[in-house]
C-alpha cells in the first residue's frame, strides 16, 4: 500500500515533537547559568536595556513572553512547559494549538537567549515550527487520515531545498580554498565544535577518501535537493543521500538537534 501524505504528516509531527523535546530539555539544565539572573548574559538585563531605549515598538523588535516576567522561575517554567507540550504533541493531542504554543515559547527563549540561541538549528526550528502549525491536522486527537494542505507542504519542501542547496552553495561562495580543492575534510573533524569518538576515526581515513567525500557531499547538497520538487520516486531517490549525509554528520560531530531536525 502506497504511503499517503496523511501518514507522512503523522510521522512528521511526532518527529518534530521529539526535536522540540530535545531542545527544551537540553536548555532546561543550562538556562539558569546562561541567561538567568546570575547567568553569563542575564535576560533581565537585556530586557531592561531594550526597555530604557525603546517605546512600544520593543514588542516588535524583541517579541518574547518574558516581557511579562523574566525571572529565573519563569525561564525554567518555559523550558519545562515546552517539554510537557512536546510530550502532548508526541501523543497527538490538539496538535495545532500545541504547535503554536511551542513556537511561541521557542521564539520567546530565542529572543532573550542572545548568542546562546542564535545558531542555525535555532533559526531552523523556528521556521519549521511555524510552518508545522499550518501543516498539522486539526481536531483534539486527529488520526492518520486526511491530506494536508498543499501550500504548507510545498513550503516545507522549499525550506528543505533552501537549507541543503544553500549549504553547498555557501561553501563554494565562501572563498575558502579547502572547499574548492576538496581538502576541507582533512581539517574538518578536528576543527568542528564537538567531534565525537567516531570523528577521530574518520579523521584517520586516507586523504583520497576525504577528498572523494567532499565531492560526494557537494553532489548531495547541490543536486539531490532539486529532486524534492519532482515526483514521488524522485523524492525517494533524494531521501537516501540527504538523510544519509545527516546521519554521517551526526555520527562524527555534535550539532545539537540540527541533524534530527
Amino acid at each position: 500500500m502506497k504511503p499517503t501524505h496523511g501518514q507522512v504528516r503523522w510521522l512528521f509531527v511526532r518527529a518534530l515533537a521529539l526535536v522540540y523535546l530535545c531542545a527544551f530539555l537540553s536548555l532546561a539544565v543550562q538556562v539558569d547559568g546562561l541567561i538567568g539572573s546570575r547567568g553569563i548574559l542575564p535576560a533581565q538585563e537585556l530586557l531592561g536595556y531594550v526597555r530604557e531605549r525603546t517605546g512600544i515598538e520593543r514588542y516588535w523588535l524583541l517579541p518574547t513572553l518574558f516581557w511579562l516576567d523574566a525571572s529565573d522561575g519563569a525561564l525554567l517554567l518555559a523550558c519545562g512547559g515546552g517539554a510537557a507540550l512536546s510530550l502532548a504533541l508526541l501523543a497527538g493531542l490538539v496538535p495545532v494549538p500545541v504547535l503554536a504554543l511551542l513556537w511561541a515559547l521557542t521564539l520567546s527563549l530565542a529572543g532573550v537567549g542572545q548568542v546562546f540561541l542564535g545558531y542555525q538549528w535555532d533559526a531552523l526550528l523556528l521556521e519549521t515550527g511555524l510552518l508545522a502549525v499550518f501543516f498539522a491536522p486539526g481536531g483534539l486527537r486527529p488520526g492518520v487520515a486526511g491530506e494536508p494542505p498543499r501550500l504548507p507542504l510545498w513550503l516545507l519542501r522549499w525550506l528543505l531545498f533552501r537549507l541543503m542547496f544553500g549549504s553547498g552553495l555557501v561553501k563554494l561562495a565562501s572563498g575558502d580554498p579547502t572547499w574548492r580543492s576538496f581538502s576541507a575534510l582533512d581539517y574538518h573533524y578536528w576543527t568542528q565544535p564537538l567531534p565525537t569518538w567516531l570523528g577521530w576515526y574518520a579523521h584517520q581515513l586516507p586523504s583520497w577518501f576525504q577528498h572523494a567525500s567532499v565531492a560526494a557531499m557537494f553532489g548531495i547538497e547541490l543536486l539531490a535537493p532539486w529532486l524534492v520538487f519532482a515526483g514521488r520516486r524522485a523524492r525517494l531517490v533524494a531521501f537516501f543521500p540527504l538523510a544519509g549525509l545527516q546521519l554521517l554528520i551526526a555520527a562524527t560531530g555534535n550539532y545539537a538537534f540540527f541533524n534530527l531536525l
